[in-house]
């Protein structure tokens, strides 16, 4: 072995610089693992309910599906279905990790489809929003799960109080939803 190969150089490196150089390059290792996991779970259309007994699933919903929703209530707005809709691929827009992968009518809902990946290992959580016109007023369904794992560590409450708090804070036109 010649003393300017990888492995002769790495063993020349002292012990503070090797030790982190290892621990990042297991992180990575593992994000990427999680990475090409996560590509094989993708839900592609919004659930009706989370699954029974699920530690990774949070529900807000007008139709009696709540689920781990811990207090939070079904969002309902006087504002057209267009500007709830704009408000919400923008609130995707400004996370850090998140976008929306689709938008598309569904009967007489509009079902936006968002990823939202979490901070340090990236795990991927599906986000969907339902948003139907109901006696003239916008009303939100919120579905968030995540596609590995038995728990989340509360991550989905989280952000479905932080989706809901981001949405209420909203001004709305007061326009009637249509359609």
């Amino acid at each position: 072995m010649s003393d300017d190969s990888i492995v002769a150089r790495w063993k020349r490196l002292p012990s503070k610089v090797k030790w982190p150089a290892g621990l990042f390059a297991g992180w990575l290792v593992l994000v990427l693992m999680i990475q090409i996991s996560n590509s094989m779970f993708v839900t592609s259309s919004m659930p009706s309910e989370c699954p029974e007994d699920s530690m990774n699933c949070v529900r807000i919903a007008h139709d009696g599906t709540s689920f781990r929703s811990d207090g939070l209530e079904p969002l309902r707005f006087n504002a057209s279905k267009e500007e709830v809709i704009s408000e919400l691929e923008n609130w995707f827009e400004e996370r850090w990790f998140a976008s929306v992968i689709s938008l598309e009518e569904e009967g007489d809902s509009t079902i936006l489809h968002g990823v939202d990946h979490t901070e340090f290992w990236f795990f991927a959580d599906d986000v969907f929003v339902s948003v139907s016109c109901v006696n003239g007023a916008a009303e939100l369904t919120l579905h968030s799960q995540s596609r590995l794992g038995r728990g989340d560590i509360g991550e989905n409450h989280r952000r479905m109080v932080e989706l809901s708090d981001d949405i209420s804070a909203v001004e709305w036109s007061n326009d009637s939803c249509e359609g």
